[in-house]
C-alpha cells in the first residue's frame, strides 16, 4: 500500500453510510480517515487480522476471499468503487472474517475504527444509521457467498 492522504468531506457526503449528516459530522469523520494508494495483486487485508479501519473503495477493484474450513478459498465478491469493506473495524471484536485482494490499481478510504465507534457512541442517530448500513451490507456479503458456495458445490458435483 502507498502513500496516505487526507480526506475531504465531499468524499464521504454521497455514500450511502454517512448520506445526511450535517458538514460538522461529516468533518469528525474525515478527520478520522486517510485515503491509501494500492497496486492490484496486493493483499490488502488478511482474513484474522485485527481491523483497525473501515474502508470505503474509491476506486480500483478488490476481491472479498473466505477460507474455509477444508482449507479451500472461495472468493466471494469483487469489490468496485462505493463499495465497503473491513466492516469488523465497527463490531466485536474486531478481527477480519475475509481476505482483501486487489484486482487493479485503486484507492480506499480508511475510517479509524476506534474513532469511529467513539463518533457512534457519542451520536446515537448517526450511530444507529451506520449500523443499520454495515447490516445491510453483511446482507449482501452473506448472499454473494452463499451464491459462490453453490457454485463451488456444483462444480465438484458435476
Amino acid at each position: 500500500m502507498n502513500n496516505t492522504q487526507s480526506v475531504p468531506t465531499e468524499m464521504l457526503k454521497f455514500h450511502s453510510h454517512f448520506a445526511g449528516l450535517s458538514e460538522y459530522h461529516l468533518k469528525q469523520i474525515a478527520n478520522l480517515s486517510h485515503r491509501v494508494a494500492f497496486e492490484a495483486g496486493e493483499e490488502l487485508f488478511v482474513e484474522g487480522m485485527f481491523a483497525t479501519n473501515f474502508c470505503i473503495l474509491v476506486s480500483g477493484e478488490v476481491n472479498i476471499v473466505y477460507q474455509l474450513g477444508d482449507g479451500q478459498s472461495v472468493e466471494a465478491d469483487t469489490l468496485i468503487a462505493g463499495d465497503s469493506f473491513c466492516w469488523s473495524a465497527f463490531l466485536e471484536p474486531h478481527h477480519l472474517t475475509a481476505t482483501c485482494v486487489s484486482n487493479k490499481k485503486g484507492e480506499y478510504i480508511g475510517i479509524g475504527g476506534e474513532g469511529l465507534r467513539k463518533f457512534c457512541n457519542e451520536n446515537p442517530s448517526s450511530g444507529h444509521r451506520l449500523a443499520l448500513e454495515i447490516s445491510k451490507l453483511l446482507r449482501d456479503r452473506l448472499s454473494a457467498l452463499r451464491v459462490q458456495i453453490a457454485a463451488t458445490q456444483t462444480n465438484v458435483s458435476v
